[in-house]
């Protein structure tokens, strides 16, 4: 699939990619870079972040008080007594952090994460947050056609179809509201070489109309290329 096969598939044909915005040299100069030499805390902090405690029915609402213990991805990605996958799983952090910050920094938005689809050991299907820039937030979204009514990225996540709003007063579609102080997201989906849903990004901004369509291609393109990095989505 092209890059506009690509849009077109998401619901964004309307776009129109040209050379400048290509950040395919951008996400592979990542996987170019030779694996870090990490210290113990530099690699607990790519698994464990902090998340707001949930209020009734999972909604997002307690955003000023966290849990206690931070959400750990070691737990959800469980490794047992093979280490070379542990290692694998924290180069792959350490390039979405990468990748995450900088693609932050360019666009401007006030907060930007990957989440990845998974099937948990209970068989619940869920996106999961691996690397992000902002506030804390919620970890999971339950792949279910139930979350998803109230989900921007649960309904991305089953869809594949990319949903972007440039002002939440006159957005009527679903929403998961876990910062007031949000105006506008642009959520996009990750498909692998199989045209899988595997992952999301989710962009968020605190003003209205921030998305413009040179900052709906970066983020899409990115989005493109992990996809095309296998077995990495």
């Amino acid at each position: 699939m092209t890059f506009r096969g690509y849009l077109n598939t998401i619901g964004l044909a309307h776009l129109k990619p040209h050379s400048d915005v290509s950040l395919n040299e951008y996400v592979e100069a990542w996987f170019k870079l030779p694996t870090p030499k990490l210290t113990e805390n530099e690699a607990r902090e790519l698994y464990q972040y902090n998340v707001p405690k949930l209020g009734l029915g999972g909604s997002c609402c307690i955003t000023d008080e966290l849990e206690k213990v931070p959400y750990d991805l070691s737990q959800t990605f469980s490794f047992g007594d093979e280490p070379s996958k542990k290692q694998t799983m924290t180069l792959r952090l350490w390039r979405l952090n990468g990748i995450v910050g900088a693609l932050h920094q360019a666009t401007g938005v006030d907060w930007l994460g990957v989440y990845r689809a998974i099937e948990k050991s209970n068989s619940e299907r869920v996106l999961v947050k691996e690397a992000y820039k902002g506030a804390p937030s919620r970890a999971e979204f339950p792949l279910a056609q139930e979350f998803a009514k109230n989900s921007t990225n649960s309904t991305v996540g089953l869809t594949g179809k990319a949903v972007c709003f440039q002002d939440i007063e006159e957005y009527q579609g679903p929403y998961y509201k876990c910062d007031s102080k949000v105006q506008s997201e642009f959520c996009v989906p990750i498909f692998n070489s199989t045209n899988t849903i595997t992952g999301i990004i989710d962009a968020e901004s605190f003003h209205k109309q921030h998305f413009t369509d040179e900052r709906l291609l970066q983020i899409a393109k990115v989005c493109f290329d992990l996809g095309k990095i296998d077995p990495f989505f």
